[in-house]
């Protein structure tokens, strides 16, 4: 049967950066169901064994020499031509290890891959779509909060025709290798409590990760008619004229359900 999200193949080749991740993981899934894209090229730096897929192409990338401008490192990556651009990098200072580090993930990471990814070729249509996170905003006087604000900045710039950047809350349902005791008593919060009074409280990533295919398959305008996405807040720094749509958790969710 078809998959109900999207139409025929048009012979088109995604990129995902982060697909071993919490959220890449079920977005890499649903994108292998895709009849929109026909190749989906997974980089992540370390090789793993990826659902078995003849759609799956996956590649080891050191995003150090992406950071540093590496041309062979950059080539391989750029060579693709992909249409639309997953990146679901991400950390937290915890895990990194140190502000610096974390923002090297999290934003030096991400910028500098969705810039080798942009392919020129592909200018005029091709679309990065990005998990960034709630109360994002460069000027914020929190870590966290600033370094996904000037990502989302940095990737408007990237050479895209669409940046597409949602904002989910707390991600419910993410399965990560490591138990996060504060997610756990935070889970608990915004599951049986704050998501009865607000639908910006969580998500649960399955259904981010439909919300984020059907944006990369789609693009904004659809979006716009589905009733969600709208331009950043004039403080949001972006060059003139370039086309930026952000989604809130609500929109997310609400996307994303009405796919199912």
């Amino acid at each position: 049967m078809a998959d109900a999200i999207s139409a025929p193949s048009t012979g088109k080749t995604a990129i995902i950066f982060g697909a071993t991740g919490a959220v890449g993981t079920p977005l890499l899934e649903t994108l292998l169901q895709s009849p929109t894209f026909d190749k989906i090229h997974s980089f992540q730096r370390r090789a793993t064994d990826g659902p078995p897929n003849s759609k799956l192409i996956t590649h080891t990338v050191d995003f150090d020499k992406l950071v540093a401008k590496d041309e062979e490192e950059v080539k391989r990556v750029k060579e693709i031509a992909a249409d639309a651009v997953f990146i679901t990098l991400g950390t937290t200072r915890g895990a990194a290890g140190s502000a610096q580090a974390f923002e090297k993930i999290d934003k030096d990471y991400v910028l500098a891959a969705a810039r080798a990814a942009a392919s020129p070729e592909k200018a005029s249509s091709n679309k990065v779509v990005y998990c960034s996170s709630q109360m994002a905003n460069s000027g914020s006087r929190f870590l966290y909060t600033r370094s996904k604000g000037e990502t989302e900045e940095g990737l408007a710039s990237a050479g895209y025709s669409e940046t597409i950047l949602f904002r989910p809350g707390f991600l419910a349902q993410a399965q990560r290798p490591k138990t996060r005791p504060l997610e756990v008593v935070y889970g608990a919060l915004t599951g049986k409590v704050l998501s009865r009074f607000s639908d910006g409280a969580e998500i649960p990533v399955p259904i981010l990760a439909r919300a984020m295919r059907f944006a990369g398959e789609a693009g904004a305008s659809n979006l716009i008619a589905k009733g969600v996405g709208s331009p950043p807040v004039e403080a949001f720094k972006r060059p003139a004229g370039s086309a930026v749509t952000v989604l809130t958790n609500g929109e997310a969710l609400r996307l994303g359900k009405s796919l199912l």
